[in-house]
Parts: structure tokens; sequence; C-alpha cells
């Protein structure tokens, strides 16, 4: 078995392709874990008194509502000292996320064709906001949105005259407690403005009204099951899972190659005469397996020289947990590249299914954008990919948990096994005379 191995492993270190994803993986990996960039995973946002300003009419909201916030897309037409109140006082009950479009802003306007000279500019702006939430309930996903007219703080003390106007734009059970909450809002809103008529007399009433009223304290707690992580973590695991997902392609690509020197000997009939020397079948195919660990191993040992310039403290993770679990892995994704190449008997579509592979697994496990808010179908599918169970290894690693690195064995194992008689499966039902059929 060894002379085979050695004459694979020749064959690999021949390859271009096989030396630039060994090398430049790593290196892309260490750059994003690098980055100094913080607030990467916008949807863990803890600070529920946050608003958020967007710059274009036509950005989406769909996650800016982490841990389950009700997404309330705002077009404030005023941006007047009370409608700023109103607002901040939705922000800050700790069940809205609020999203605000300053329509007085100078740039949006000019952005759609207004001037805020315009005497129908009301009007006008009434009819954007229109057609954009129109648009808006085809194309992104909130609970309401809300519309504040020009003449929020004259309307407050006229009750036979709109100040906002509400749509709905889901089906959540969460909207009657907005409409409840923005009418105790108003309600203090017009008590103050017919108290004072101006508005800086009525935002000291409100001011010494909220003053006397118990303050309260929200305090974040994780349910069962769930890991509650600081932002400086949250940001941490983000780059963790986009470095993840670069060197995952990594390893695949370089077990593919593995499976493109078994596709070539099976072309040229090269297992026939290892067969007439006296070598089984169990042998040749353990040789592919060996020569993937090895393969496995040397992105991981390239990893590792990249990784002594990174700053572990920044990580959130030591270098030796680091390496372990990216080494576990690569035998997960190395294994089933090699297998899947083998299966499919071809270069090139063993290349875009070893490429869908990795695609899919990484979309779906969470890399990329956060799965807790999505459907139950998806939450099944993202539990059986290889990378959510390495992300949850993450995270248990940066809180501290010392059955991380246990869970993961166990896991790997469990892929292996499966990849395994799945692929042996594969290649009996595939019938390679190569391989015997045994």
């Amino acid at each position: 078995m060894r002379p085979l191995v050695k004459s694979t492993m020749k064959l690999l270190l021949r390859m271009k392709g096989f030396w630039f994803f060994l090398l430049i993986t790593p290196i892309l990996s260490t750059l994003v874990l690098n980055t100094k960039q913080s607030n990467l995973s916008y949807y863990e946002r803890s600070n529920v008194s946050d608003m958020t300003e967007l710059e274009r009419i036509d950005i989406k909201v769909a996650y800016y509502g982490g841990k389950g916030k009700y997404v309330i897309k705002v077009y404030d037409a005023a941006r007047s000292e009370l409608s700023e109140y109103l607002l901040q006082n939705l922000s800050e009950s700790g069940l809205f996320h609020v999203c605000r479009v300053d329509l007085t802003d100078a740039k949006i306007l000019a952005d759609n064709a207004l001037s805020p000279e315009d005497p129908d500019l009301s009007v006008k702006l009434q009819e954007l906001v229109n057609a954009r939430i129109e648009a808006d309930g085809f194309s992104d996903r909130m609970g309401a949105a809300m519309y504040i007219y020009p003449e929020f703080d004259e309307n407050l003390i006229d009750l036979n005259r709109e100040s906002l106007k509400i749509y709905e734009l889901s089906e959540d059970s969460r909207s009657a407690a907005l409409r409840m909450e923005l009418d105790t809002q108003m309600q203090k809103l017009r008590s103050a403005y017919q108290i004072s008529h101006s508005n800086s007399e009525a935002l000291s009433y409100l001011g010494r009204a909220d003053a006397a009223t118990p303050q309260k304290e929200v305090v974040t707690f994780s349910a069962e099951g769930k890991r509650n992580l600081s932002m400086t973590q949250v940001d941490q695991r983000t780059r963790m899972g986009y470095a993840m997902a670069i060197l995952t392609l990594g390893y695949v690509f370089c077990g593919l190659f593995v499976a493109h020197i078994a596709i070539h000997e099976q072309n040229d009939s090269v297992y026939l005469r290892v067969r007439l020397a006296g070598v089984n079948v169990f042998t040749n195919f353990l040789t592919k397996v060996v020569t993937v660990v090895f393969v496995t191993l040397m992105v991981s040992a390239v990893m590792g020289v990249c990784n002594l310039f990174l700053d572990v403290e920044s990580m959130g993770i030591d270098r030796v947990h680091f390496l372990t679990v990216l080494t576990l892995m690569g035998l997960i994704f190395s294994t089933l590249s090699m297998l899947l190449g083998m299966i499919v008997g071809d270069v090139m579509s063993s290349n875009i299914a070893a490429f869908t592979v990795w695609s899919v697994s990484s979309v779906l496990s969470g890399l990329y954008f956060p799965m807790d808010y999505t459907t139950d179908t998806l939450k099944v599918l993202s539990g059986l990919m290889p990378h959510k169970w390495f992300l949850d290894g993450v995270e248990m690693i940066l809180l501290g948990d010392k059955t991380a690195v246990p869970m993961l064995l166990c896991v790997t194992v469990a892929y292996l096994v499966v990849i395994g008689s799945l692929g042996s499966l594969g290649l009996k039902v595939k019938r390679v005379d190569e391989w015997g059929n045994a």
C-alpha cells in the first residue's frame, strides 16, 4: 500500500491546481480572520434602544430583526422632535426594531427626483411611499411599515386629521401590540401638546413625565438549547464562519484532485494491472483514503503557518482548538469530495458536483447569514450540513465549553461512517469493475 500512496502523492504534487488550493485558500482565510470590522452580524444586535437609519428608500430590512424583533420600516417626512420621541419610545419598548428613512434628507429627495421647494411635495411623497410599500410587500420582509406625515406636529392637536399611517405587511400577531403601543404614545403626545401648545414645552412635559415613571432594565438571557454570545463573540464567530467557508473550498478540491487521479487510473486500466500484481480491491481504495488524510493535514499545516500571523485574542479561540476544528472539518469534506468524484466518474462533472455540495452546505449551515428565523424545513436541512455542527462547535469554544472537541470528534466519525457507507453503496450501484462488486 505504501508504494501506491507515494505514487498518488507524487501525481498530486505535479498538479498546479492542487498547489493553488493548498496555498491560496489558507491565505484568504487568514485575511478574513484578520479583518478588524465589527458588527459583521447585524442580525445579532442586542441594544434594544438603537434605531437604524437607512441611507436609501429602497434598502431592505429583512435581516434587521435580530433575536426575533418585529421590524418596522418608517418613512419619516416630518423629522421633528416629537416624531423622534415617538420612534425612540417604540425602539426602547424592546419588542420592535425601527428602521427609519428620513424623507426630509436632501440626498434621499434628490435620488427620487424630488425637491424640498416643490409645493406638491407632500402629495408626491405620499405617492412615493405608497409605491415603495407596494414593492416592499413582495420583495422585503417586515412586520409593518409606517408613514409619518410632514404635518405630524400640527395634526397632533386636531383629532380629525391623521399624523401617521400604518401599513401591516405581515400576519404577525404582534401587529396588534404595535397598534396598542402607538395608541399609547400618540395619546401621550397629544396630551402634552394640548397642554403646552409648543414643541419645546411638550417635550419638557414629556421628559418630566418619563422621569417620574419607573425605569426598566432589559436583561438578555438564552433559552434552553441556545447560546447567548456577546457582540464581540458574534463578530468572532462570523469571521470564523467566512474563513471556514473559504478554507472548506480548499479541502473539497484537494480531495477532488485525489478523485481525479482515481478516475484517470480507472480509464487507463491501472487498477487491472494493480490487481494482477496481487493487490486487492480494499487496499486500492484504502490508499486513496490515506492520501486524502495526508492532503487534509497538508492544508491544515499551511493554515497553521498562516495562523502564526493571526491575533489570537481577536479570534477568541486558541490555535490548537482552531486547527483541530479545521482539520476535522477538512476530513469530512475531503473524503466526501473524493468519493463523490469517484462515483461520478468524470472530471468535469465531479468538479461541478463537489462545488454544488460545498455551496449548499455553506449556505444552509448559516455561515453567511442566520438560519434562526427561517422555516422549519430549512432548519432541518441546516442540521444535516457539516458546517452547521462545526459552527456550533466554534460557539461552544468561544463560551469556554470543554465538551466542544469531543462533540466534534463524534460528529466527524458519524459523518465519515455515513459517507463511507453511502460511497461504497454508490460504487456498487455504479458497478465499477476495477473496484469490484463484492
